[in-house]
Protein backbone atom coordinates (compact mmCIF):
# COMPACT_ATOMS: atom_id res chain seq x y z
CA UNK A 1 0.00 0.00 0.00
CA UNK A 2 2.58 2.20 1.01
CA UNK A 3 4.54 2.01 -2.70
CA UNK A 4 1.26 2.37 -4.48
CA UNK A 5 0.43 5.56 -2.76
CA UNK A 6 3.68 7.29 -2.91
CA UNK A 7 3.45 6.15 -6.77
CA UNK A 8 0.25 8.39 -7.04
CA UNK A 9 1.61 11.18 -5.12
CA UNK A 10 4.44 11.42 -7.53
CA UNK A 11 1.70 11.14 -10.80
CA UNK A 12 0.22 14.12 -8.74
CA UNK A 13 2.88 16.07 -8.65
CA UNK A 14 4.80 15.25 -11.82
CA UNK A 15 1.92 14.95 -14.13
CA UNK A 16 0.89 11.67 -16.24
CA UNK A 17 3.45 9.38 -17.58
CA UNK A 18 5.73 10.63 -20.61
CA UNK A 19 7.07 8.64 -23.46
CA UNK A 20 11.36 9.09 -23.24
CA UNK A 21 12.27 12.22 -24.64
CA UNK A 22 15.78 11.74 -23.79
CA UNK A 23 18.54 11.83 -26.58
CA UNK A 24 20.14 8.25 -28.11
CA UNK A 25 18.44 4.67 -27.71
CA UNK A 26 16.50 3.07 -25.35
CA UNK A 27 18.34 0.00 -25.81
CA UNK A 28 19.46 -1.51 -22.40
CA UNK A 29 21.51 -4.68 -24.26
CA UNK A 30 24.42 -2.84 -24.89
CA UNK A 31 27.85 -3.85 -22.94
CA UNK A 32 29.97 -1.77 -20.26
CA UNK A 33 32.80 0.00 -22.00
CA UNK A 34 36.58 -2.01 -20.94
CA UNK A 35 37.75 1.58 -20.29
CA UNK A 36 39.89 0.40 -17.26
CA UNK A 37 43.02 -0.14 -18.64
CA UNK A 38 45.84 -2.93 -16.70
CA UNK A 39 49.07 -1.05 -15.90
CA UNK A 40 52.36 -2.67 -16.22
CA UNK A 41 53.39 -3.73 -12.45
CA UNK A 42 55.29 -0.63 -11.71
CA UNK A 43 51.95 0.99 -12.12
CA UNK A 44 50.24 -0.83 -9.46
CA UNK A 45 51.00 1.24 -6.47
CA UNK A 46 48.89 3.96 -8.55
CA UNK A 47 46.22 1.85 -9.40
CA UNK A 48 45.71 0.42 -5.46
CA UNK A 49 45.59 4.11 -4.73
CA UNK A 50 42.60 4.84 -7.01
CA UNK A 51 41.10 1.87 -6.26
CA UNK A 52 41.07 3.18 -2.89
CA UNK A 53 39.43 6.63 -3.35
CA UNK A 54 37.21 4.76 -5.70
CA UNK A 55 35.86 2.60 -2.58
CA UNK A 56 35.51 5.82 -0.66
CA UNK A 57 33.23 7.89 -3.32
CA UNK A 58 31.04 4.61 -3.69
CA UNK A 59 30.63 3.12 -0.73
CA UNK A 60 29.22 5.45 1.95
CA UNK A 61 28.98 3.84 5.38
CA UNK A 62 25.91 3.67 7.48
CA UNK A 63 25.73 7.03 9.70
CA UNK A 64 24.36 4.86 12.46
CA UNK A 65 26.93 2.33 12.82
CA UNK A 66 29.62 2.95 10.46
CA UNK A 67 29.05 0.22 8.24
CA UNK A 68 29.29 -0.52 4.44
CA UNK A 69 25.52 -1.47 3.34
CA UNK A 70 24.16 -3.55 0.55
CA UNK A 71 20.83 -5.56 -0.49
CA UNK A 72 20.48 -9.18 1.36
CA UNK A 73 16.61 -9.20 0.17
CA UNK A 74 16.33 -9.73 -3.18
CA UNK A 75 16.32 -6.04 -5.64
CA UNK A 76 12.52 -6.13 -6.79
CA UNK A 77 12.19 -2.52 -8.72
CA UNK A 78 9.48 -0.49 -10.05
CA UNK A 79 9.49 2.67 -12.25
CA UNK A 80 6.74 5.32 -12.31
CA UNK A 81 6.51 8.60 -14.54
CA UNK A 82 7.84 6.88 -17.58
CA UNK A 83 5.42 4.89 -20.26
CA UNK A 84 5.16 1.02 -20.43
CA UNK A 85 8.47 0.39 -22.35
CA UNK A 86 10.85 3.03 -21.33
CA UNK A 87 9.71 2.14 -17.27
CA UNK A 88 10.77 -1.66 -18.45
CA UNK A 89 13.78 -0.60 -19.74
CA UNK A 90 15.01 1.11 -16.53
CA UNK A 91 13.55 -1.76 -14.42
CA UNK A 92 15.46 -4.35 -16.28
CA UNK A 93 18.70 -2.92 -16.28
CA UNK A 94 18.49 -2.74 -12.43
CA UNK A 95 17.86 -6.65 -12.23
CA UNK A 96 20.37 -7.20 -15.04
CA UNK A 97 23.12 -5.04 -13.10
CA UNK A 98 22.53 -6.86 -9.84
CA UNK A 99 22.51 -9.85 -11.51
CA UNK A 100 25.89 -9.78 -13.22
CA UNK A 101 27.81 -8.27 -9.99
CA UNK A 102 26.05 -11.38 -7.49
CA UNK A 103 23.25 -8.91 -6.00
CA UNK A 104 20.61 -11.19 -4.53
CA UNK A 105 17.64 -11.32 -7.65
CA UNK A 106 14.63 -12.46 -8.03
CA UNK A 107 14.05 -14.93 -10.68
CA UNK A 108 12.65 -13.78 -13.56
CA UNK A 109 8.79 -13.94 -14.01
CA UNK A 110 8.23 -14.31 -10.43
CA UNK A 111 6.69 -11.59 -8.22
CA UNK A 112 8.40 -9.82 -5.71
CA UNK A 113 7.82 -7.07 -3.17
CA UNK A 114 8.39 -3.37 -4.80
CA UNK A 115 12.10 -2.46 -2.36
CA UNK A 116 13.31 0.02 -4.99
CA UNK A 117 11.13 2.86 -6.26
CA UNK A 118 12.48 4.92 -9.03
CA UNK A 119 10.04 8.11 -9.81
CA UNK A 120 10.31 9.92 -12.59
CA UNK A 121 8.86 13.77 -11.88
CA UNK A 122 8.96 17.12 -13.56
CA UNK A 123 8.34 18.14 -9.88
CA UNK A 124 10.93 16.66 -7.51
CA UNK A 125 11.13 19.32 -5.07
CA UNK A 126 7.34 18.99 -4.71
CA UNK A 127 7.45 14.85 -4.34
CA UNK A 128 10.28 15.07 -1.76
CA UNK A 129 8.59 17.97 0.52
CA UNK A 130 5.57 15.58 0.46
CA UNK A 131 7.14 12.64 1.34
CA UNK A 132 8.81 14.79 4.45
CA UNK A 133 5.82 16.00 5.56
CA UNK A 134 3.53 12.36 5.21
CA UNK A 135 3.56 9.09 7.05
CA UNK A 136 6.40 8.46 4.34
CA UNK A 137 9.26 10.08 5.84
CA UNK A 138 10.67 6.87 7.00
CA UNK A 139 11.46 6.55 2.79
CA UNK A 140 14.08 9.30 3.32
CA UNK A 141 16.24 6.67 5.46
CA UNK A 142 18.22 7.47 8.53
CA UNK A 143 19.38 10.92 9.43
CA UNK A 144 20.17 13.09 11.98
CA UNK A 145 18.20 16.34 13.18
CA UNK A 146 21.08 18.16 11.71
CA UNK A 147 20.69 16.97 8.78
CA UNK A 148 17.18 17.04 8.12
CA UNK A 149 17.93 19.87 5.59
CA UNK A 150 20.38 18.24 3.43
CA UNK A 151 18.54 15.22 3.40
CA UNK A 152 14.93 17.25 2.13
CA UNK A 153 16.85 18.98 -0.21
CA UNK A 154 17.35 18.23 -4.01
CA UNK A 155 20.03 19.88 -5.75
CA UNK A 156 20.80 16.64 -8.35
CA UNK A 157 19.58 15.07 -11.76
CA UNK A 158 19.13 12.14 -9.71
CA UNK A 159 19.30 11.48 -5.93
CA UNK A 160 18.91 8.63 -3.51
CA UNK A 161 17.42 7.87 -0.31
CA UNK A 162 18.17 4.59 1.41
CA UNK A 163 16.26 3.15 4.43
CA UNK A 164 18.59 0.57 6.18
CA UNK A 165 18.76 -1.71 8.72
CA UNK A 166 21.06 -3.27 11.62
CA UNK A 167 22.02 -6.42 11.20
CA UNK A 168 23.13 -8.45 14.73
CA UNK A 169 25.46 -11.62 14.04
CA UNK A 170 23.31 -12.77 17.37
CA UNK A 171 20.10 -12.22 16.24
CA UNK A 172 16.98 -11.69 18.48
CA UNK A 173 19.16 -9.67 20.77
CA UNK A 174 19.32 -6.47 21.12
CA UNK A 175 22.18 -3.64 19.83
CA UNK A 176 23.75 -2.26 22.72
CA UNK A 177 23.27 1.38 21.98
CA UNK A 178 20.06 1.29 20.01
CA UNK A 179 16.58 1.63 21.23
CA UNK A 180 13.32 1.27 19.60
CA UNK A 181 9.64 2.12 20.29
CA UNK A 182 10.50 5.71 20.84
CA UNK A 183 7.63 8.17 19.48
CA UNK A 184 8.15 10.12 15.71
CA UNK A 185 9.30 13.42 17.22
CA UNK A 186 11.98 11.35 19.18
CA UNK A 187 13.27 9.69 16.17
CA UNK A 188 13.11 12.76 13.76
CA UNK A 189 11.19 10.09 11.79
CA UNK A 190 7.63 8.43 11.32
CA UNK A 191 6.17 5.53 12.95
CA UNK A 192 7.00 2.22 11.58
CA UNK A 193 7.76 -1.71 12.52
CA UNK A 194 10.84 -1.94 14.88
CA UNK A 195 11.79 -5.12 13.56
CA UNK A 196 11.18 -6.76 9.99
CA UNK A 197 12.91 -10.05 10.38
CA UNK A 198 14.69 -11.73 13.27
CA UNK A 199 17.67 -9.55 14.15
CA UNK A 200 17.34 -6.91 11.67
CA UNK A 201 16.11 -3.82 13.23
CA UNK A 202 15.32 -0.90 11.20
CA UNK A 203 17.81 2.32 11.87
CA UNK A 204 14.91 5.02 12.73
CA UNK A 205 16.53 6.15 16.26
CA UNK A 206 17.63 9.33 14.87
CA UNK A 207 19.87 10.98 17.71
CA UNK A 208 22.39 13.71 17.92
CA UNK A 209 24.43 11.65 20.85
CA UNK A 210 27.11 9.41 19.96
CA UNK A 211 26.03 5.78 20.19
CA UNK A 212 28.37 2.55 21.34
CA UNK A 213 27.61 -0.89 19.30
CA UNK A 214 28.94 -4.43 20.31
CA UNK A 215 27.46 -7.94 19.94
CA UNK A 216 24.72 -8.90 22.02
CA UNK A 217 25.99 -5.35 24.25
CA UNK A 218 29.13 -6.54 24.57
CA UNK A 219 32.30 -4.52 23.13
CA UNK A 220 33.33 -5.39 19.79
CA UNK A 221 36.43 -7.42 18.68
CA UNK A 222 38.89 -6.21 17.01
CA UNK A 223 38.23 -7.42 13.74
CA UNK A 224 34.17 -7.30 13.94
CA UNK A 225 31.51 -4.71 14.73
CA UNK A 226 29.07 -7.95 15.09
CA UNK A 227 26.46 -6.16 12.99
CA UNK A 228 26.11 -5.57 9.33
CA UNK A 229 24.33 -2.98 7.60
CA UNK A 230 21.15 -3.42 4.89
CA UNK A 231 19.56 -1.86 2.63
CA UNK A 232 15.43 -2.28 3.09
CA UNK A 233 14.36 0.07 0.59
CA UNK A 234 15.82 2.61 -1.90
CA UNK A 235 14.13 5.71 -3.32
CA UNK A 236 15.06 7.15 -6.11
CA UNK A 237 13.94 10.43 -7.96
CA UNK A 238 15.16 11.56 -11.30
CA UNK A 239 14.29 15.23 -12.26
CA UNK A 240 12.83 14.49 -15.68
CA UNK A 241 13.48 17.96 -17.10
CA UNK A 242 17.09 17.59 -15.79
CA UNK A 243 17.56 14.23 -17.43
CA UNK A 244 15.99 14.68 -20.99
CA UNK A 245 18.92 15.21 -22.98
CA UNK A 246 20.66 11.69 -21.91
CA UNK A 247 20.02 8.78 -23.42
CA UNK A 248 17.65 6.58 -21.72
CA UNK A 249 20.24 3.73 -20.90
CA UNK A 250 22.86 6.00 -19.66
CA UNK A 251 20.17 7.22 -16.92
CA UNK A 252 19.17 3.48 -16.56
CA UNK A 253 22.72 2.51 -15.64
CA UNK A 254 23.16 5.44 -13.31
CA UNK A 255 20.26 4.88 -11.75
CA UNK A 256 21.58 0.82 -11.60
CA UNK A 257 24.14 1.98 -9.46
CA UNK A 258 22.51 4.37 -6.87
CA UNK A 259 20.09 0.99 -6.73
CA UNK A 260 23.23 -1.16 -5.71
CA UNK A 261 25.52 1.18 -3.25
CA UNK A 262 24.92 4.09 -1.87
CA UNK A 263 27.48 6.34 -3.19
CA UNK A 264 28.75 9.35 -1.00
CA UNK A 265 29.32 11.85 -3.78
CA UNK A 266 27.87 12.18 -7.32
CA UNK A 267 30.26 14.47 -8.22
CA UNK A 268 34.00 13.31 -7.84
CA UNK A 269 36.21 12.58 -10.64
CA UNK A 270 38.77 10.23 -10.08
CA UNK A 271 41.80 8.04 -11.66
CA UNK A 272 38.97 5.30 -12.86
CA UNK A 273 35.89 6.10 -14.95
CA UNK A 274 32.78 5.52 -13.40
CA UNK A 275 28.96 6.11 -14.59
CA UNK A 276 28.60 8.61 -11.08
CA UNK A 277 30.43 11.22 -13.15
CA UNK A 278 27.26 11.62 -15.41
CA UNK A 279 26.52 14.69 -15.02
CA UNK A 280 29.77 16.29 -14.23
CA UNK A 281 30.55 18.80 -16.40
CA UNK A 282 34.22 18.92 -14.73
CA UNK A 283 34.69 15.19 -15.40
CA UNK A 284 36.70 14.84 -18.78
CA UNK A 285 34.56 12.54 -20.99
CA UNK A 286 32.59 11.47 -18.13
CA UNK A 287 30.97 7.84 -19.45
CA UNK A 288 27.47 6.93 -21.30
CA UNK A 289 27.02 3.75 -19.75
CA UNK A 290 28.28 1.73 -16.68
CA UNK A 291 32.02 1.33 -16.56
CA UNK A 292 34.22 -1.91 -16.10
CA UNK A 293 35.40 0.10 -12.80
CA UNK A 294 31.56 0.45 -11.28
CA UNK A 295 30.97 -3.42 -12.01
CA UNK A 296 34.23 -4.80 -10.52
CA UNK A 297 33.55 -2.64 -7.15
CA UNK A 298 29.94 -3.81 -7.69
CA UNK A 299 31.50 -7.25 -7.44
CA UNK A 300 34.04 -6.52 -5.02
CA UNK A 301 30.84 -4.86 -2.63
CA UNK A 302 28.52 -7.90 -3.11
CA UNK A 303 31.32 -10.57 -2.75
CA UNK A 304 32.81 -8.86 0.43
CA UNK A 305 32.75 -9.99 4.17
CA UNK A 306 30.90 -6.79 5.39
CA UNK A 307 30.56 -7.47 9.20
CA UNK A 308 34.21 -6.79 9.35
CA UNK A 309 34.68 -3.05 11.16
CA UNK A 310 34.81 -0.56 8.28
CA UNK A 311 38.78 -0.69 7.92
CA UNK A 312 38.73 -3.86 7.00
CA UNK A 313 35.20 -4.18 4.99
CA UNK A 314 37.32 -1.51 2.54
CA UNK A 315 40.55 -2.97 2.50
CA UNK A 316 38.14 -6.15 1.72
CA UNK A 317 36.54 -4.62 -1.52
CA UNK A 318 39.81 -2.64 -2.52
CA UNK A 319 41.54 -6.50 -2.55
CA UNK A 320 38.87 -7.92 -4.76
CA UNK A 321 38.47 -5.04 -6.93
CA UNK A 322 41.78 -4.96 -7.75
CA UNK A 323 42.22 -8.87 -8.42
CA UNK A 324 39.00 -8.04 -10.92
CA UNK A 325 40.74 -5.34 -12.40
CA UNK A 326 44.17 -6.98 -13.03
CA UNK A 327 42.07 -10.01 -14.06
CA UNK A 328 43.51 -12.38 -11.41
Amino acid sequence: MRNLTLVFVALALGGAASVWAGGGSTNSSAQPVDEVIVRGKTDVPTLKHEIHQFVQSHAKPSTLIGQIGRWREKVCPVVTGLEGAAAEVVSHQIENVARSVGAPTVTPGKQCSVNIEVVFTGEPQALLDHIAATKYRSLLGYYRKSELMQVTTFNHPVQAWYMTGTHSIDAGLPIAGLTYGQSGAERGGDDISSILVTGLKVDSAATDGSLGFGVSGQPDSYFTKGLRSEFMHVLIIVDSNAVAKYSLHSISDYIALLALTRVGSQDACSGLSSIVTLFDAGCAQPPAEITSADTAYLKALYGADLEKKLTLEQADINEQMLHTILGK
